[in-house]
């Protein structure tokens, strides 16, 4: 029974090292050799070698050059059906219901589109009537917290290609210039995260930031908001650190690892 159980358990030990060479190879800038590979896993050579033969058996790595090694296209096919099938809001929606539930706000999802920020997700909070911006809907880049994030990650040029045109005018009462939302610009990639106050629905307010997909770039801002008697300034620290979290977790399910 003991023997059976530990032959059950050693090709789960070998698909353990299958993957470690695979995520090295995906790390790695240039080719690797058996060696260099067998000595960053702490892998015996002979082992390191027939998991490499298996993995180029099935095109997931291939020979450059004799004894060298890289990732081939099977794992680009696999990785390429995967990012087809990593829906922003299916991964980030267990995240935004725990803020949702943290928060008793509102919570919303936005993504980049052209020169506007489209609403993907949205979970009502108290006095959600309050908030005008549904599901499929759009603002903007330089009104709302979530709008003006997502506009803080494009380049230079096409912040300032953007600031260049005419901007619109929402609920405020007075027009942000373009300086003003070039500040907030700078702010927002100092800081990492975006305040708005009544710029979209007078005596509302939102935080928001960036969630970040496995290569570290920003694919949605995460938003939350409320009346602003609700997100006071004097909280607004615990509520970006609910945000945060949730942002992170919501990271991690689209395949960020730390570091990245």
């Amino acid at each position: 029974m003991a023997e059976r159980a530990a032959g059950a358990g050693e090709p789960v030990r070998v698909l353990v090292k299958a993957m470690a060479v695979l995520e090295l190879l995906a790390e790695a800038t240039d080719e690797l050799s058996l060696g260099d590979i067998a000595a960053r896993l702490e892998l015996n050579k002979s082992t390191c070698h027939r998991i490499l033969t298996t993995l180029a058996a099935g095109d997931f790595v291939e020979r450059p050059s004799p004894g060298t090694y890289r990732l081939g296209i099977g794992a680009f096919r696999v990785g390429s059906a995967m990012a087809r099938r990593l829906s922003v809001r299916e991964r980030a929606l267990p995240a935004m219901q725990e803020l949702y539930r943290r928060t008793g706000e509102t919570v919303f999802l936005l993504v980049l589109r052209g020169d506007e920020a489209v609403c993907v997700e949205r979970l009502d909070g108290r006095y959600a009537s309050t908030h005008t911006l549904g599901v499929g809907g759009a603002l903007p880049l330089h009104l709302g917290a979530g709008p003006r994030l997502l506009l803080s990650t494009l380049p230079d040029e096409q912040v300032e290609s953007y600031l260049a045109g005419p901007l619109q005018r929402r609920t405020s009462p007075t027009q942000a210039t373009a300086d003003q939302l070039r500040e907030d610009v700078r702010r927002i990639r100092e800081d990492g995260f975006a305040v708005s106050r009544d710029d979209v629905e007078l005596g509302v307010k939102a935080l928001s930031v960036p969630v970040r997909d496995h290569t570290g770039a920003t694919v949605a801002a995460l938003s939350v908001s409320g009346l602003t008697a609700h997100l006071p300034d004097s909280e607004q620290e615990h509520q970006l650190g609910l945000l945060r979290t949730a942002a992170a977790e919501a990271s991690r399910a689209l395949g960020l690892r730390a570091g990245v």
